[in-house]
Parts: C-alpha cells; sequence; structure tokens
C-alpha cells in the first residue's frame, strides 16, 4: 500500500487545468477524492476522465460555512483554490486579487482546522518574489522586499497565505506544507485573453489569425514552464514528503525568452505571423527561474522535466480541437 491509498483527500479548485491533473493522480494512487470548485475557471470536463471515482461539490469556498462543509471527514486538504489571472489583469485589479486570494487562504485553513484535518498544503506563488530576484531564485527571496509590482496584490496574498499557514503550523497540531509554483502551463489552460497567462495568450493569437502578433514589452524577458502533470506531480509528492512550513519551489532553471517562445510556437503551427513588441506595456520580471535545490533535496531527487517543446503541441492541438471554429 502507498502513502495515498484510502486516503480522504479534499483537493480545492480540482477542476483546474492544474488541479485536474493532480486529481487524476490521486485517484490512480488510491486516495479518496473529493473535488471542491466553484467552476468559475475550473470546468468539469477536465475531470472526465476520473469523474465516476469522486465526489464533485461545486461551491464558493469565499464562504466560510462552504469551507467546512467540504472539509469534514477529510484527513488531508490540498488548497490549490485561487484567483489567478495573467499580467493584464493583476495589474490594474490590485485590491480584486488580494481580497479574494486572502479569503481563499484564510477560510480554508481555518475550516480544516476547526474539522480536525490533519494535514493541509497550501499553494502559493513565485509571484511573491521581488522584481530584482537573485536568479535562479532561492526560496529565501520571498521575504525580501515586496513582490513584483504588475503582480503586487496578487503577490502580497500569497505572501499572507503563506504567514497564516505557518503561525497555524505554530499554534495547532496540523501539519502544514506550502508549495511555491512557477509558471504553470498545460493543455487545460485557459484562453481568454483579458485573463490568460502568455503561452495560452500567444497560442490563441496566432491560431486566430492575428497579424500582427501584439507582445507586451521587448520580448527578451524570460521565464521557466512547468508543464501542469510536473506541478502536479510535485504538489503531490510534496504533500506526502515534506509538510512543514517551509515554502518549497516547484519549478526548474530551464529560461527561454518570450521571443524565443513565440518563435516555437510559430514554429509548431507551421503559421507565419508579423510580430509588434510594445515596449510601451510592462513586461514584469526581466527573468525568472527557480533554484531547484531544496526540491531536489526534499521529493528525493524530482524536477520538472516534461520540455517546453512537447507541452506546446498538445496546447496547440487541445486548442485546435476544442477552440476554434
Amino acid at each position: 500500500m502507498g502513502f495515498w491509498t484510502g486516503k480522504k483527500v479534499l483537493v480545492t479548485g480540482g477542476a483546474g487545468f492544474i488541479g485536474s491533473h493532480l486529481v487524476e493522480e490521486l485517484v490512480e494512487d488510491g486516495a479518496v477524492l473529493t473535488v471542491a470548485d466553484n467552476l468559475e475557471r475550473g470546468r468539469l470536463s477536465n475531470l472526465d476522465a476520473v469523474i465516476d471515482q469522486i465526489r464533485f461539490v461545486k461551491t464558493d469556498l469565499c464562504v466560510a460555512e462552504n469551507c467546512v462543509n467540504v472539509s469534514k471527514d477529510q484527513e488531508i486538504v490540498l488548497n490549490l483554490a485561487a484567483r489567478v489571472t495573467g499580467i493584464e489583469y493583476n495589474r490594474t485589479h490590485q485590491a480584486e486579487m488580494f481580497e479574494h486570494n486572502m479569503l481563499l487562504q484564510q477560510l480554508p485553513l481555518r475550516a480544516a482546522h476547526e474539522v480536525g484535518v490533519k494535514r493541509f498544503i497550501q499553494v502559493s506563488t513565485a509571484c511573491i518574489y521581488p522584481h530584482d530576484a537573485i536568479v535562479p531564485t532561492p526560496e529565501s527571496e520571498g521575504t525580501r522586499g515586496t513582490p513584483e509590482p504588475t503582480n503586487e496584490g496578487y503577490g502580497w496574498s500569497k505572501r499572507m497565505g503563506e504567514r497564516l499557514a505557518e503561525y497555524y503550523a505554530q499554534e495547532t497540531d496540523m501539519e502544514i506544507g506550502i508549495v511555491r509554483p512557477f509558471n504553470a502551463y498545460g493543455p487545460r489552460d485557459y484562453y481568454d485573453v483579458k485573463t490568460s497567462h502568455v503561452i495560452p495568450a500567444l497560442i490563441k493569437k496566432v491560431l486566430d489569425g492575428d497579424d500582427p502578433v501584439v507582445v507586451w514589452g521587448s520580448g527578451n524577458q524570460s521565464r521557466v514552464f512547468v508543464h501542469a502533470k510536473d506541478f502536479a506531480h510535485g504538489i503531490k509528492l510534496l504533500a506526502e514528503k515534506y509538510p512543514y512550513p517551509d515554502p518549497v519551489n516547484v519549478g526548474h532553471d530551464d529560461e527561454i525568452s518570450i521571443k524565443d517562445l513565440l518563435a516555437k510556437i510559430l514554429e509548431l503551427t507551421g503559421l507565419k505571423r508579423n510580430v509588434y513588441y510594445d515596449t510601451s506595456m510592462p513586461e514584469g520580471y526581466p527573468r525568472r527561474a527557480a533554484d531547484t535545490t531544496k526540491l531536489k533535496k526534499v521529493t528525493g531527487g524530482f524536477i520538472p522535466s516534461i520540455s517546453v517543446e512537447e507541452g506546446l503541441t498538445e496546447m496547440i492541438e487541445w486548442y485546435r480541437k476544442n477552440q476554434l471554429k
């Protein structure tokens, strides 16, 4: 029997593009799954492969009573519930991003404690790191300075969520872990240009026929991209092996510039587009990559390994099948 066999597990945000992969892994490992999601961003279709093997609850986790109801009788809560958007939305809705994400961290954590949940995983974000963070970025940078300005409301909410998790771990008997993901992407991602991240936004623009394709910033800014399946696996490993209030990056240090990313998308689609880099618009962090020293240490060597090319190919195929008309 493995660690997860027979465990009663709640995954909040479990119909999302990351959460759904985590749910599939946990079902395969023999866990007894409850998924809570309001379906604002998640899709029930993401759970098609396991829907008959889980309990799904559509609910608003910004309401304390709802958090209590779904947490009853659970042994482990993996809290992926969040309002996550792209740079355009984040920078113009700082208050909303702060307030909403604080509720989605505070209320599930409090509810889990109230009903006697033993283990809780708080999913944070690399957006807590300052604009001038060391690259590759170690976890120690998460308490220095202020979060990157374009994501400041979201970043501060996640910093506060981490601190709240630390206090609960100090003052209760709960086992609490903290996960800091870097840029996640995958075929179940969100393609609304107003709220999506860079990869789905660029794929949508290219496949929808935009010409020129408008890119915010110089295109020289670089990122690491973590496939949703790798991210889900990282959460599962950390929940099992490292339930301590000591944040751990889930990412890698294989950076790619946005210019090179777009070139790869054009290559994989077989399309030609003019490109306009709008340098009047913000581009966020100049570079972002994860120091994976702690991740490798506490998981026994895990590093996200699905290549960007493989992930982009999946996303392009998914978009052509499900979104193009």
